[in-house]
This record gives C-alpha cells, structure tokens and sequence, in this order.
C-alpha cells in the first residue's frame, strides 16, 4: 500500500486541532487562513504551502518529529544545510524564501 501523505498530514492537522479544542474557524484566524482553507487541508484535499505548514505546527504544537522528520543529519550535506537553514526562520523569511523558491521552480 502506498502512503498517502496528503491524508496523513490531514489527520494529524485535524487530531492535534482537536487536541487543542480549536474550531477550524479558531485555527484558520490563528495562521491568516479561511476555514474553508483549514477544511481542505483537513479533507485532504489540499497540502498546506511550507509557510502554513510551519505556521499550523507551532500554533498547534507539534513537534516535527511526530511527521517522521527528523531535523537530524540525512547523509546530504547540502539537503542538512537547508534543513537547519529554513527551521531558524521566521515566518516573515518562511514566505519570502518560499516565493523565491517557487518563482525559481516555475522558471526550470
């Protein structure tokens, strides 16, 4: 069976929301999402952008570790650099660094 990362990190967003006692429309003000956002990441439907993402993981506390990723060496100096790199930035760098990313992507 192949996984499905998208429902996986659907049921965790949703377990730890309601661990927290928040609505989605709670938790959708708390990151700067609508709760229509929120329900579809929560449906599976959509997969938060890397901003939101580190935005949902702190505001519902959730250790990275619990998504099986570890801030831990991978054997890939450069993959450990950026890794370390984007887990010290603020959520103001978290979307400039991630327009960047996708402007750059859009241009290869």
């Amino acid at each position: 069976m192949k996984f499905d990362d998208k429902r996986f990190l659907a049921e965790q967003i949703r377990f730890y929301r309601k661990q927290k006692g928040y609505t989605q429309e709670e938790l959708a003000e708390k990151v700067d999402l609508s709760a229509q956002h929120i329900s579809r990441i929560e449906s599976g439907c959509y997969i938060p952008s890397l901003c939101s993402f580190f935005k949902l993981i702190s505001v519902l506390d959730i250790d990275l570790k619990k998504f099986g990723y570890n801030l831990q060496k991978t054997n890939n100096p450069k993959k450990d650099k950026l890794i370390n790199f984007i887990a010290d930035l603020s959520d103001e760098e978290l979307t400039l660094y991630e327009n960047v990313i996708e402007a750059i992507d859009k241009s290869l």
